[in-house]
């Protein structure tokens, strides 16, 4: 079995239309997991950005499953996890299906697709948040909690985790190890920090899982790495995935070899 895996969208039609009509003219694709930065729930006009996401889904047969990102509107994720039906009997909440074919994944949830097992742990901190406005495109509740790490932890190892950040050096990519050390964009010393939070907050719950494929988004930039994590008996190997319509953010992973089926695979 074969899964797309696609990067940051962050909120753009026409990258959201580029890369599931890439996965989708493959034929071979029935699910697909987007790492992030879908913008559920805002933008100039959300219901229509889902609506034709929906559309591209549903002409390709494709579930598209997103875990969640900085860049969501957690106000409302919140208030529908909040509801009943989004919970089981002990309160773990449960995906929330916004589309017939889309679903949003919440943090630490696990489950099993073509004989792997794999958790997603979604959200980060927003770098940019003093750009942002508090219930317009900024929400607090974007970041991970201790309990978000100790519910992902708790169930083990996972053959395939799916976060939206990245873990630390020496435990993620070249390229966003260089953006980590380097800080390209000039961040003052408490959004740093903020980041940093969230970067260790993702390494611990990586270094409890110790799976055997990671896959991230969130820096926007593409890269891969083979690490071994402390306490493993075998290596990691990771993926951060580009954004947009940038080359490199889109991977087709087979779940048989946990190895790429398109390396050539870029929207």
């Amino acid at each position: 079995m074969k899964i797309g895996l696609i990067g940051d969208l962050e909120g753009e039609v026409d990258a959201a239309v580029d890369c599931l009509r890439l996965l989708g003219e493959r034929g071979d694709i029935d699910v697909a997991c987007q790492l992030g930065d879908l913008r559920f729930g805002y933008g100039p006009d959300p219901e229509g950005y889902l609506d034709t996401v929906e559309s591209l889904c549903a002409e390709y047969g494709i579930e598209l499953q997103c875990i969640t990102g900085n860049h969501e509107n957690w106000d409302l994720l919140d208030a529908l996890w909040a509801e009943a039906r989004w919970q089981d009997g002990d309160g773990t909440l449960r995906p929330i299906a916004v589309r017939d074919h889309i679903s949003m994944l919440p943090r630490g949830f696990r489950w099993e697709l073509g004989g792997r097992s794999f958790v997603a742990l979604g959200s980060a901190p927003s770098v940019n948040r003093g750009l942002l406005t508090e219930g317009v495109d900024w929400w607090p509740t974007e970041v991970l909690r201790e309990e978000h790490v100790q519910a992902t932890t708790a169930g083990g190892h996972a053959d395939v985790m799916l976060t939206h950040d990245s873990p630390a050096p020496p435990y993620c990519t070249t390229t966003v190890a260089d953006i980590m050390a380097g800080n390209p964009m000039g961040w003052p010393d408490d959004v740093l920090a903020y980041a940093a939070d969230g970067i260790d907050k993702v390494t611990r719950a990586v270094l409890g899982v110790r799976p055997r494929l990671l896959a991230h988004g969130h820096f926007h930039v593409a890269g891969e790495a083979d690490v071994r994590l402390p306490g493993a008996d075998h290596d990691t190997t990771i993926w951060s995935l580009a954004a947009r319509q940038d080359p490199g953010n889109v991977r087709v992973l087979d779940l048989d070899t946990l190895t790429d089926a398109a390396e050539n695979a870029t929207a």
